[in-house]
């Protein structure tokens, strides 16, 4: 068994409440899909591409899923691999999303909420893209620069 699916099966923890959190298999087109469910305040924890799966709407989950920034403006920590998550926003929605692994953390009723806006026809506001696209591109240049740097330290080419 991979490591990748070894964390994709284990147990999490709940990164509101702090409680393990139970896991639901869902029937979706393709593979079916396991989400995980906390049992106190019954938000979502939805693994990278499960959004997409669940919405059957790319143009919306790539919008909160892709093109996050690397600035966390969350106060949680992703369940699933400890890095700090994002706030997205579409419409009213703002939903938690991991700026490691792309997880998304959807609070009690916003699953619902975004297959409204998925069903009513969602129109993607590039213009609040913009800024994280550019801090990716800043971010990256920054550490293929450190990269360069370490290899001319190391005497590495």
């Amino acid at each position: 068994m991979s490591l990748k699916k070894d964390l994709l099966d284990r147990t999490i923890d709940c990164p509101k409440c702090w409680v393990k959190m139970d896991r639901k298999e869902l029937e979706v087109f393709g593979p079916d899909i396991v989400i995980d469910i906390c049992p106190k305040c019954e938000g979502i924890w939805l693994d990278k591409g499960e959004l997409n799966k669940l919405l059957k709407n790319r143009k919306l989950s790539d919008y909160l899923t892709k093109h996050i920034g690397t600035q966390s403006k969350s106060k949680l920590v992703c369940p699933r691999c400890s890095k700090l998550m994002d706030i997205e926003t579409a419409e009213d929605i703002e939903i938690d999303v991991c700026l490691g692994c792309n997880g998304v953390w959807l609070d009690h009723g916003e699953l619902a909420k975004l297959n409204k806006i998925s069903k009513d026809g969602f129109e993607v506001d590039e213009f609040s893209k913009a800024e994280e696209r550019w801090e990716e591109m800043v971010q990256k240049e920054r550490q293929s620069m450190l990269l360069g740097m370490f290899r001319r330290l190391s005497g590495k080419r």
